[in-house]
């Protein structure tokens, strides 16, 4: 399967952590950047947080698509501390949230093809009349609602790569959750053509008006995690109570091969 093409980084503009480089950059740039890289696959783009860390050290295919992408961000607030902690000091958090906003605030392009794969009907019907409301026009927005286990169903993963393919599609948004995202349209390839992608999961819920966003505070000080999980606690007790805790050691182990390589000695 022939994967993105990715140029190295500029640099400055990327910092390195757990071996991928993350953006520095802001959302609309990650976008315009993205949209103008030349690829033979989908442009995908990934915002890391805690628990993809954690994912990307046990899941071979997850690593596989987030080596892959065209561009990476740093989601969570953790994340940017420990860049920081690095002595990374340009380290910026850009959310899916901030992706999605920045692709919605676009002027509507009478080019621009948008296929939404969404959780649930009315996620897909809430975005898609938002994007009618901002100028896009009903025929240019398409709607996909998966199945449970759909990255794992080939015959349906070829069907719904061939709907986005046949659309045009300029954007694909994919609001269906981690690692599945990610490795469905890594696994799709070139089947998908060359969208801009964001893997951007509750992003296109809230974006539809059917989710709160934690208040501006939280999102800053590092609690918005807090405040998802008061709102869905079942399905996110695991993820942050006892899946979280194994970032520590990712962490330390990365700080740690990169003070090592730092006191390496320098041939001479």
């Amino acid at each position: 399967m022939p994967e993105i093409e990715r140029a190295p980084p500029a640099h400055g503009s990327h910092h390195r952590l757990f071996g991928l480089d993350f953006s520095t950059a802001a959302p609309a740039e990650i976008l315009a950047e993205a949209a103008a890289r030349p690829a033979a696959a989908a442009r995908l783009v990934v915002t890391a947080n805690v628990d993809h860390i954690v994912l990307l050290s046990e899941n071979a295919a997850f690593r596989a698509a987030y080596e892959s992408a065209a561009a990476r961000t740093l989601d969570g607030m953790p994340l940017v501390w420990f860049s920081r902690l690095l002595g990374r000091a340009g380290a910026r958090r850009v959310t899916g949230h901030d992706l999605l906003a920045a692709a919605l605030a676009e002027p509507p392009d009478p080019e621009a093809r948008i296929f939404l794969v969404c959780p649930t009907p009315l996620a897909g019907e809430g975005l898609r009349a938002r994007l009618v409301r901002a100028g896009h026009t009903p025929e240019a927005i398409a709607i996909a609602v998966p199945p449970f286990g759909f990255e794992n169903d080939a015959a349906y993963g070829q069907q719904l790569a061939a709907r986005v393919r046949q659309h045009g599609t300029t954007l694909l948004v994919m609001g269906v959750g981690a690692p599945k995202s990610e490795i469905w349209v890594h696994r799709q390839g070139a089947a998908l053509g060359s969208p801009v992608t964001l893997a951007v999961g509750d992003a296109v819920s809230v974006a539809a008006g059917l989710v709160p966003r934690a208040p501006l505070l939280m999102q800053r000080t590092g609690f918005e995690w807090l405040f998802r999980f008061l709102h869905a606690p079942q399905r996110l007790f695991r993820r942050y109570f006892v899946r979280s805790w194994r970032f520590l050691r990712i962490a330390a182990q990365d700080h740690r091969a990169g003070s090592d390589k730092a006191a390496a000695p320098r041939a001479r």
